[in-house]
């Protein structure tokens, strides 16, 4: 008995596709349940350090506009993301990342994401 296996090629291509599509599925899945969490960590004063959290494939910030609203958008499928950017362009949410908030402890934005994440990097940009 001879087995012949065709379109192995084609097979292996449709197979990576599934793969990298679960993978992309579940680290939006863990982005968003760790943006939900960081969101909700933020202290509150007037709100606007809560509603300029951003969350996307590319980087945006608040335009500083009081009153303006959240400019928050949702994740659609790309193919291979490397990384997945959350941004909160107040210029003092290193402040309260830092511990000058009784309402949040210190460091709650990588703690929010260390759940879900191994690798969690703040990077705080001026600009």
């Amino acid at each position: 008995m001879t087995i012949t296996v065709v379109n192995l090629r084609s097979s292996m291509a449709t197979l990576q596709e599934d793969i990298d599509g679960a993978i992309e599925k579940q680290l939006r899945a863990k982005a968003l349940k760790a943006f939900a969490d960081v969101k909700l960590m933020t202290p509150v004063d007037t709100g606007q350090a809560r509603n300029s959290w951003y969350i996307g494939y590319t980087e945006t910030y608040f335009d500083g506009e009081i009153g303006s609203t959240s400019n928050i958008t949702i994740l659609t499928p790309k193919d291979k993301p490397q990384e997945i950017i959350v941004t909160n362009g107040v210029t003092y949410i290193q402040f309260l990342n830092n511990g000058h908030s009784k309402q949040a402890p210190m460091k709650f934005i990588e703690s929010a994401f260390k759940k879900y994440f191994d690798s969690v990097e703040v990077e705080v940009t001026n600009g």
